[in-house]
Order: C-alpha cells, then structure tokens, then sequence
C-alpha cells in the first residue's frame, strides 16, 4: 500500500493546532484537492499525481478565476465529547499564503446525506460529499469534488465516515457510485491502517 497523508504525524499535529480551543479532537487527516464542476481527462490525471493547485479545464462555463482552480486542501475528521454524547465533525482546513495550515469550513457530519463517487474520474479517486443543510443552493446542487491520491485513501477516508456515522448517530448516508461491499472487503484486509 502507498504511504498515505494519514499517516502524516506532522499534518496531523498541524490540524490540531488549527482547531486548539474547540475542544475537537483529529482522528484522521488527509490530504485532499477541492474543484468545483466536471474533470477533464488531463485534469484529473494532473491532480491525482502531483496535488497541487492547477488550473483546470471545466467544463461549467464559470468563466475562469478562482471557481476554476483546484486548490490543495485537508479534510480532517474529528469528534466532540459533550456530556455522554459524542459530536463528529468534517474539518476543511486550507493552507496560509505561509504555507500554515487553517480551519477554514466545519460541517457537522449528522447532515451528510450522500458520499457519491464522481463517473467522470476513471481513477475513481474523485468524490462529493452531500450535506442536506447547506444554505447556499449553488453549493447545494453542485457541492465542491474532493480529489485524492489513491483509491486507498479514497477508501480509508470513506469508511471512517461511514464507521462515524454508523456508530455516533446510528444510521450512514447514501452511498452512489462505489461498491459498499467491495469497500468493506478492503476495510477488512486493511484494518491495521485505518
């Protein structure tokens, strides 16, 4: 298995300190890319290899800037103890013009309704993730793509999820374009690196 940004000591102390006084704690970080609309064939070859920030071919017609660049990223998953009952979070920290990693979205993970995996990545590597409280209804219809590395940290990330939200709130979301069976297999084989 290739090394995984999860099993970054460094990234993971980073995101610590970029939460310290929330009283959340990080139980997995991962290095990601955000994009908004469809992937080119270039591009998703691009940003699966290097994860850096590269303009990308859209093919939404946003008309360039910002909403076309994929930007490098970390999701960080953490939990809250409040009282007896135990709170889950998906972190979005962004890295300073210093390079300083630094929270920048918090998503409770009890409204995520659906993990889909993106068809237009053949990698497979590609994702959404679909919060049903989202305020903002561009964000909501089309909610921002997170790429990874590999299929092996697609699949870690994935599963700790699913594994939160089956064990804190008792139910998982909708799962689309990604066999749930095939993943607990690999869960299985790969349980010592989750």
């Amino acid at each position: 298995m290739a090394k995984s940004s999860a099993d970054d000591a460094e990234l993971r102390r980073a995101c610590d300190a970029a939460i310290e006084g929330t009283k959340q704690k990080v139980l997995l970080s991962m290095r990601v890319v955000k994009s908004q609309g469809i992937w080119s064939k270039s591009g998703v070859s691009n940003v699966t290899s290097k994860l850096n920030p590269i303009p990308m071919a859209m093919s939404m017609g946003m008309g360039g800037g910002q909403k076309n660049m994929a930007k490098p990223r970390v999701i960080a998953i953490c939990t809250k103890k409040r009282g007896q009952r135990t709170k889950a979070f998906l972190r979005v920290m962004k890295y300073s013009s210093g390079g300083v990693i630094e929270a920048a979205e918090l998503y409770k993970l009890k409204h995520l309704s659906k993990v889909e995996v993106c068809s237009s990545d053949p990698s497979g590597c590609t994702f959404t993730l679909g919060f049903d409280n989202l305020r903002s209804q561009s964000v909501a219809l089309s909610p921002p793509q997170w790429t990874m590395r590999y299929c092996d940290d697609r699949n870690r990330l994935l599963v700790c999820i699913l594994n939160i939200c089956r064990d804190l709130l008792g139910r998982i979301p909708k799962v689309v374009g990604i066999d749930v069976v095939e993943m607990a297999l690999w869960a299985k084989l790969c349980h010592g690196h989750l």
